[in-house]
């Protein structure tokens, strides 16, 4: 998958929520358990490090991420973020569509 696919992927879980949109307050990097990104969904293998960020809900599994997965998912949560404070700081028209 090459990174243009992986942003957009990474993209649309953000959306949809299968991401987390939140800063992760705490990250840590460790060696890889074979286990698939949450970002792309490949496994991380060994020889790459896996970044693993707080479980979303109590009890909740880890977000786990590639290296540059990760630096993706922070690239595309803060663009996102940005898309919607823009948005919702628009005017409206009467019609309910940005003026």
């Amino acid at each position: 998958m090459d990174f243009v696919a992986i942003r957009l992927t990474i993209r649309r879980k953000l959306e949809n929520g299968r991401l987390p949109l939140e800063k992760a307050a705490r990250v840590w990097g460790r060696s890889p358990s074979g286990q698939a990104c949450d970002g792309c969904g490949m496994t991380i293998g060994t020889g790459q490090l896996a970044m693993d960020g707080p479980a979303r809900d109590p009890g909740g599994k880890a977000t786990q991420l590639h290296l540059r997965c990760f630096e993706i998912w922070t690239q595309e949560r803060s663009s996102l973020l940005r898309e919607r404070e823009s948005s919702a700081a628009r005017p409206l028209s009467l019609e309910g569509q940005p003026a």
